[in-house]
């Protein structure tokens, strides 16, 4: 990030996770939360919602059950979307 008056660069990841511009709600594990993903194909962005179970996150990943299944999916690719 930087700043408005400098452009100098602040503290804070090197390469910023989607989600780390928006406000993450509390999550308490087994909440339901929607995440979403944009991809471009064919010069044109789609994007992929998904209803998942929250476990748990680190810094990298998302830890969900999905479908009744556990996943981990990177948060470089997929945001919290309210």
């Amino acid at each position: 990030m930087s700043t408005p008056q400098t452009g100098r660069q602040t503290g804070g990841p090197e390469h910023p996770r989607h989600d780390d511009f928006v406000a993450v709600p509390y999550l308490r594990q087994g909440q339901l939360i929607s995440l979403i993903r944009w991809s471009q194909l064919n010069g044109e962005w789609k994007y992929t919602t998904m209803l998942a179970e929250y476990l748990h996150r680190d810094e990298d990943s998302w830890y969900l059950v999905i479908n009744g299944h556990r996943a981990k999916l990177s948060r470089t690719e997929w945001a919290i979307f309210n």
